[in-house]
């Protein structure tokens, strides 16, 4: 019985992990609008692959197609994991969004002093905006394509019976749109604390009750102005506040027209007879959409991806039953083929390993020389840390979006379906599996391009980045009126929060307890020297009405910095499969001899596979540090069961129409 109980408490414990640590794919590689061989087979099916002819034949269709995505729920929760909180009734309020569904996937941004705050809500000050600010985030994503796909069927059998060459591609145009809308609960009125996000405070008197680094003003109105609008604080001299390039949310619609990708085939149909035909292929796909660049989170692909394509395929018909008088026949067709996705140049944001999300936390930069800054028990004791913070933030995400190579060893499709034919009328009935691989991506030599160096930028968590020099003398201690910069980083921070732990009753969080390696910072050690310190708005001390200021903790004798092999590429790799049922509806003019009008009408519905964290992707967390490697420790080197699993579910209408002709 206890070893029921302990192995009941283990699972129950690896479940609750995994939920924590829920990984997100930071990009949803969608099946390319050109490969639906559903669409392809359908309508004129009796005009190619014919089985007694010994001359040139052909046949040309148009298929104009409208597909929109169902089950938004999945899209959020392979973007988003673990940091969703479930539906949200707010999500009915319009919003400019068109927020009128049931239960739209939310997510929480809240500052640090938010009372009562989310152990799932993402930290508001990664974003530049107030420890007390507090929003939901509703979400409803939508794909839309819209799309004219040509093909064109070329019977060569005057040259060799049974061979032909056929080609389509689809004139596309695709509209993603992320569909969010942020509720504001507070939008916060707390000025950001001193040392915090900058080296001075205000007023001049540091013993003020009242005394705050920066204002309210300073920093952003709400997390829209940073998602989406580049925005960053504002006012401050000597120190850089990189506002979010990459990875950003667009809260408008956007659309991308293109061609998919051109894609033919050359076969031969070795096995003719009047009730059976069998023949194989070679199939290649040349690539005319676009690739992913990094610069929006959810932004529009047409096509595959740009990669090219070759493989091969099959194709076969057997006429199941037909009647005395030949109007009438119940014919059975299967196409399936594979092709092989060669590599193509992506440029794809990533988090770091171990801490979905990450993207959006604030990265610092680093380096040398030291100036008036020492770390140690006691002063005299005290040396210079091998890096010092140089006055810049930037979101990780305008570092992680780098170059990369994609490629993926397999894509298939298999196409099985029924064709009931009465005299003009013909009705088609289907199944239709899509299937590809898990992606294989590699980070380019040239990646160090996007301005990424190792060694160089570490995560600020909540960390405190400057200390002004204190003498604690009592009870008016002198405080120095410009911070020095620290170098203090915090790699185990997530973007759920940091680690000084705001809520503890035995540290100050001002302190800097929770950095890496941390150790008392002072501004040298001379004699002359002084302790470094930082004030937490409304630590006073009642009895003096003066503000206190506690000492301050630096990481020592180094800065844990990140480098190349903290981006964690392995964990966005995705593979997917969907299950598609379709049916049309045509009618073929046959009483015309040399040429063959058809027209009809069908649709489609696709379920595609979807993110499951715990069963498919809950990816083995890893602390972040620079002697972190992605590709072995942190994931185990097990490529299975670190890949995603994700496609799209769409429905979809189309009316194809050709012609036909000997």
């Amino acid at each position: 019985m206890n070893k029921i109980l302990q192995h009941s408490f283990c699972i129950t414990a690896l479940f609750a992990t995994c939920l924590a640590l829920a990984d997100v794919v930071p990009y949803l590689d969608p099946r390319s609008q050109g490969i639906n061989g559903a669409r392809e087979l359908v309508g004129w099916q009796t005009q190619i692959n014919k089985w007694d002819m010994c001359c040139m034949y052909g046949s040309f269709s148009i298929t104009p197609e409208y597909t929109r995505t169902f089950k938004a729920n999945s899209m959020t929760q392979a973007l988003f994991g673990g940091a969703l909180v479930g539906s949200n009734t707010t999500c009915n309020t319009d919003c400019n969004n068109n927020h009128n569904g049931n239960g739209c996937s939310t997510i929480l941004i809240q500052g640090t002093k938010v009372k009562n705050r989310d152990a799932n809500a993402l930290l508001a000050e990664n974003f530049y905006l107030p420890t007390d600010y507090s929003s939901a985030i509703t979400f409803k994503p939508r794909v839309e394509n819209f799309l004219v796909d040509f093909n064109y069927y070329q019977g060569l059998d005057e040259w060799v019976e049974g061979m032909y060459f056929r080609i389509h591609t689809p004139v596309t145009w695709s509209r993603w749109n992320l569909n969010y809308c942020e509720n504001i609960v507070s939008a916060g009125t707390n000025n950001m604390d001193p040392g915090y996000f900058n080296n001075t405070y205000t007023p001049a008197n540091a013993l003020d009750p009242s005394v705050y680094g920066l204002q309210r003003s300073q920093l952003l109105e709400n997390f829209e102005q940073y998602i989406n609008g580049s925005q960053s604080i504002t006012g401050v001299t000597g120190i850089t506040y990189d506002p979010l390039e990459k990875a950003r949310w667009n809260n408008c619609r956007m659309s991308k027209t293109r061609l998919a990708e051109i894609t033919a085939a050359w076969g031969w149909n070795f096995v003719r007879r009047e009730n059976f035909l069998f023949g194989l292929n070679v199939r290649a796909a040349a690539p005319t959409g676009n690739s992913p660049h990094g610069t929006y989170l959810f932004e529009p692909i047409v096509g595959n991806g740009h990669h090219w394509e070759l493989g091969g395929g099959t194709n076969l018909w057997w006429t199941w039953w037909k009647s005395c008088d030949e109007d009438r026949n119940l014919t059975m067709y299967l196409d399936a083929y594979a092709t092989h996705m060669f590599k193509s140049r992506q440029s794809r944001s990533f988090d770091l390993c171990g801490k979905p999300l990450s993207r959006y936390m604030l990265a610092m930069k680093f380096g040398t020389p030291v100036t008036n800054l020492t770390a140690g028990d006691t002063i005299p004791a005290s040396t210079a840390p091998t890096a010092q913070f140089q006055n810049e933030f930037t979101p990780l995400a305008n570092l992680t979006t780098i170059p990369v190579d994609v490629s993926y060893a397999v894509q298939g499709e298999a196409i099985l379906k029924l064709a009931y034919t009465h005299c003009n009328f013909q009705f088609d009935i289907g199944y239709d599996f899509w299937g590809r691989s898990c992606a294989k991506i590699r980070k380019r030599c040239d990646c160090c391009d996007n301005g990424f160096k190792d060694n160089v930028w570490g995560l600020k968590g909540d960390a405190f980045m400057y200390g002004f020099t204190d003498d604690f003398a009592t009870p008016t201690p002198v405080i120095g009126t410009t911070g020095i910069p620290l170098s203090a980083t915090q790699s185990q921070a997530t973007v759920f929060g940091g680690t000084n732990n705001f809520n503890s009753t035995t540290t100050f969080w001002n302190a800097n307890s929770g950095v890496d390696t941390p150790s008392q910072a002072f501004n040298g050690n001379t004699a002359t020297s002084l302790g470094l310190a930082t004030h937490e708005i409304g630590d006073t001390d009642t009895a003096l009405n003066q503000a206190n200021w506690r000492q301050v903790l630096t990481s020592s004798p180094s800065p844990v910095l990140l480098t190349e092999a903290d981006i964690d590429t392995d964990s966005a790799r995705t593979k997917g499969y969907s299950n598609k049922v379709f049916a049309h509806l045509g009618y073929i003019w046959k009483d015309c001899e040399c040429w063959t009008p058809y027209l009809g009408i069908g649709g489609e519905a696709e379920f595609g596979s979807h993110f499951n964290n715990c069963n498919d992707n809950c990816h083995k967390p890893c602390a972040t540090t620079s002697s972190t490697s992605c590709n072995t420790s942190c994931h185990n080197g097990d490529s299975n069961n670190n890949c995603a699993k994700f496609a799209l579910s769409q429905w979809g209408i189309w009316v194809k129409g050709g012609v036909s002709f000997n």
